[in-house]
């Protein structure tokens, strides 16, 4: 999808990213080859041609950062088709006190392994780890993780793309919180975690603290499937978005 996409372009709007598509120019390349057929104003041709070659360069370097600049954030869910297998999947857990001190459990899913990094044991290896990954995926992410992580972690940027679940999920009709979503669509979730919830988290990490290892495993399990269900979530947007977009190809 991301190689089909023009609205990056400043001045290119959805009609005309549509037209190029229903003309049947599918990606950058057949553009640049084919672009003459396409009812396209002089205006948008001169706009589109510098920055469709830019992209191809951009996308064979690997330089994915140039599009998390130009793709506006609720448009970055179509790079999932490209990156996926290359995203984290990121979910945090927070005492529920102020902004960053109260982060107890970050939990980060490569697609294959889920990666646990807890308070008072490994929390300062997260930096180091998500710089790995060009693309973020996150159930709120926007308004509350990243914004907890970057308080937390002063010189780590987290400037990837970013793909944020609710969002994306919204502009498809699924509303509320993230175990409601999993389970209108019918993802389950282990005995043993099924109805916890965010307060619960908080609820836990203190019981750990007064001494319940049980506690914290059990908090570490209800983030690891925080994340591992975000990759199911985000495969569910990802193809109903492009099928939206993309009805012609």
């Amino acid at each position: 999808m991301l190689t089909s996409t023009y609205i990056h372009a400043s001045g290119i709007g959805p009609l005309t990213e549509k037209r190029i598509w229903q003309s049947g120019i599918t990606d950058w390349e057949s553009f640049l080859s084919g672009y003459k057929s396409i009812r396209l104003s002089d205006r948008h041709t001169e706009i589109l041609l510098p920055v469709v070659e830019e992209s191809i360069n951009r996308y064979e370097e690997q330089d994915y950062g140039y599009f998390a600049r130009k793709l506006v954030n609720r448009e970055h869910w179509r790079t999932f088709g490209d990156l996926g297998e290359r995203a984290a999947y990121l979910d945090i857990e927070t005492t529920g006190t102020y902004l960053g001190a109260g982060i107890t459990v970050i939990g980060i899913y490569d697609g294959h392994n889920t990666k646990s990094f807890i308070r008072g044991y490994n929390l300062d290896e997260f930096p180091a780890e998500i710089e790995k990954y060009p693309l973020l995926v996150t159930y709120c992410g926007a308004t509350f993780d990243l914004p907890h992580l970057r308080h937390a972690f002063k010189g780590t940027k987290l400037d990837q793309l970013h793909l944020d679940l609710c969002p994306a999920l919204r502009r498809l009709g699924y509303k509320g919180g993230l175990k409601h979503i999993e389970q209108e669509l019918g993802i389950s979730r282990k005995d043993e975690i099924t109805g916890l919830d965010g307060w619960d988290a908080v609820r836990l990490w203190h019981e750990w603290e007064d001494g319940s290892k049980e506690a914290l495993d059990l908090l570490v399990a209800y983030n690891s499937a925080d994340v591992e269900n975000l990759k199911i979530l985000a495969e569910f947007a990802y193809n109903n978005l492009r099928a939206q977009c993309l009805p012609v190809i």
